[in-house]
């Protein structure tokens, strides 16, 4: 390591680290009293938004948008959350700072001999959730926790007197592997993984080798996670771009617990290569990603990827280390093209040095198992994705057939993820239908369902859904979309054993510039309550949006016995208000047609005419024409 830290190469990370350790130490931290709590509640409930963490205001809790004060232990644990998290990542970045200056071993002692000394006591605090850890909140949060200092303690053990060791692994280090092991989650998911990678990263430290193996090769080890967790298209089963990455960091963690033993090496398995490689596939120009189902919004494989993990190239600098491909290399080269290289997981873990590299060629694509469908029509900046497949479960959103959209470094209509688990709105407004682009029943959400793939191509894909019981019986909905360089179409139809009140609703970031309409209210389920300035349109053929990153044009066709209201709801973050435009039909059929065209400036769609079945987009050097027949397939 002392090498590699007198290379220019890893002179940014150096100078990083002991930066970090500089203000770490001035905010004076030791280990608490107390266990912390959960991550979620520190979160303001109004503006969604994280309060501001104060190493010196343990009971006072600052929201950043407003400067509301909030307290009480629901918070001050929460303050305790942030604290574990701060000396579980400063000692990390003193051990490598002290194997290279060799001055550390004091604070790093007082960290790891202090959690030592109160794990034990950590436990008579009562828990009431089903997962409980014994120094935080949940024994996910206690996997996270302990990594970390298992490194740190690995890189200064030599150092520590024997019954230092002693009291550091078994008081504290072997206490929370048995304590993992006895709250295994014992299923495919995002807390397995987590727990496999602490149980191994302890094992290692203690040498326990029987530990090491069960995190990998049990039924719930990090391999059965790859094999039927990480779905053969490289996508985490539960359908969120930021779990994905909390998941795959856990499971990197477990492959360098276990590189030491060939017969546990998981690097080989290429579900891992597959699972970094998918996020690039998905990106935006700009390297963020779709915040599919309870993704957090500013997921990204060039900056923060997830809570709880490092940011997105900290995983390519891994990645490509391990195997050298060269859209690894291509993340860190536009990351380090427009920053410094200072990850201590660069210093430690990275190749020696990052080749320039071209980012692999924008393309058209399905990620088939997960139901997720791109297009990206050549010659555009133009990135749209079609939402089809498997629920996600717990973190899944109820938006088959959602669309979202991206252009000229605008996400003009996207997903909104979540805006974090303490947000008042996350399940009324964030989880529900009416917050994403597609269509609804009778004022009601969604019912799980899984839908199918019927056609694509690099400038068309069609899919459809269907339900056979629940409150969306007899319901099926069909969505065909076809992008051009400039616009894309949009034909959606729904056919209901009964007539039934159906409502397409599409959202668009910024205000809505709409004609003159009357005042109404649209009534359904509790999501409806987040619907403002709501008025009901007539005789509207074009909605248009204006917002700081562009603007957008929609031309809607006369449809006599379809109803048009427009008005504001939440947007990203929560306090800001998007315009939409729901479309409303009481039938047992309905089709809706709409030519969007996101542009900067003037339109270069000049207009639209509609024509029955068949209409034209004309622009200001061609006319396209379509007919609405060949669109809607059976």
């Amino acid at each position: 390591m002392a090498e590699r830290a007198t290379a220019l190469e890893f002179q940014p990370a150096v100078d990083q680290l002991r930066a970090d350790v500089t203000a770490f130490l001035a905010m004076k931290l030791t280990p608490p009293e107390l266990p912390g709590g959960y991550y979620h509640d520190y979160i303001c409930p109004e503006h969604g938004e994280q309060l501001l963490f104060r190493a010196d205001q343990p009971t006072r809790h600052v929201c950043p948008v407003d400067g509301a004060v909030f307290e009480g232990e629901r918070f001050d644990s929460a303050w305790r959350w942030f604290v574990n998290h701060e000396l579980s990542e400063a000692a990390l970045r003193m051990a490598v700072l002290h194997r290279l200056d060799g001055n550390l071993l004091g604070p790093l002692r007082e960290i790891l001999l202090g959690y030592a000394e109160r794990y034990a006591t950590y436990a008579v605090t009562p828990r009431t959730g089903i997962n409980p850890g014994v120094a935080t909140y949940t024994t996910l949060d206690e996997s996270v926790w302990s990594i970390p200092l298992a490194w740190a303690y690995s890189l200064i053990e030599n150092e520590l007197t024997a019954g230092e060791r002693e009291q550091i692994e078994m008081k504290l280090f072997l206490p929370a592997a048995e304590h993992l092991v006895k709250r295994h989650y014992r299923g495919i998911h995002n807390f397995s993984c987590w727990h496999n990678a602490a149980i191994a990263t302890l094992g290692r430290v203690c040498d326990r080798r029987d530990l090491v193996e069960g995190a990998i090769d049990t039924s719930s080890g990090q391999r059965a996670q790859l094999r039927e967790g990480m779905l053969a298209d490289g996508l985490w089963w539960e359908g969120s771009m930021s779990y994905h990455f909390y998941a795959l960091w856990a499971v990197l963690l477990s492959a360098l617990a276990a590189r030491h033993a060939p017969e546990l090496d998981i690097f080989a398995d290429p579900s891992i290569h597959r699972a970094l490689r998918t996020m690039i596939d998905c990106a935006y120009p700009d390297g963020t990603l779709p915040a599919t189902h309870d993704c957090w919004y500013f997921t990204s494989v060039t900056g923060e990827a997830c809570h709880g993990v490092p940011p997105g190239p900290d995983f390519y600098e891994i990645g490509f280390a391990a195997y050298g491909d060269s859209a690894f290399a291509a993340v860190l080269d536009r990351t380090y093209s427009a920053g410094r290289r200072n990850s201590v997981y660069a210093l430690l873990l990275g190749a020696e040095r990052v080749p320039n590299s071209s980012w692999p060629a924008r393309r058209s694509f399905v990620l088939g198992p997960s139901g997720l469908a791109f297009l990206r029509p050549p010659g555009s900046s133009l990135d749209l994705m079609l939402k089809f497949g498997p629920t996600g479960d717990h973190h899944g959103h109820p938006d088959k057939l959602a669309i979202t959209g991206y252009a000229n470094g605008w996400r003009f209509s996207p997903d909104l993820g979540t805006p974090g688990y303490g947000v008042a709105s996350l399940e009324s407004w964030y989880r529900q239908t009416l917050s994403h682009n597609t269509v609804l029943i009778d004022g009601l959400s969604q019912p799980p369902a899984v839908g199918t793939l019927v056609r694509f191509d690099e400038r068309l894909v069609e899919a459809s859904v269907a339900w056979t019981e629940g409150h969306y019986a007899g319901v099926s909905m069909r969505r065909c979309l076809v992008a051009q360089a400039e616009y894309f179409v949009d034909v959606f139809t729904v056919r209901c054993d009964r007539s039934r009140r159906i409502e397409w609703v599409y959202h668009n970031a910024g205000r809505a510039d709409l004609p003159a309409g009357e005042p109404a209210m649209l009534e359904g389920s509790e999501q409806y309550q987040h619907l403002e300035a709501v008025r009901r349109l007539t005789g509207v053929q074009r909605v248009d949006w204006k917002d700081a990153g562009g603007a957008m044009s929609v031309w809607l066709p006369p449809f006599e016995g379809e109803e048009v209201y427009a008005g504001q709801a939440p947007g990203h973050p929560a306090t800001e208000r998007w315009g939409f435009v729901l479309r409303q039909h009481h039938a047992t059929e309905a089709t809706f047609v709409a030519v969007l065209h996101p542009h900067h400036g003037e339109a270069l769609v000049r207009g639209v005419d509609w024509q029955g079945n068949r209409f034209a987009v004309q622009l200001g050097d061609r006319r396209d024409e379509f007919d609405l027949l060949t669109l809607i397939s059976e």
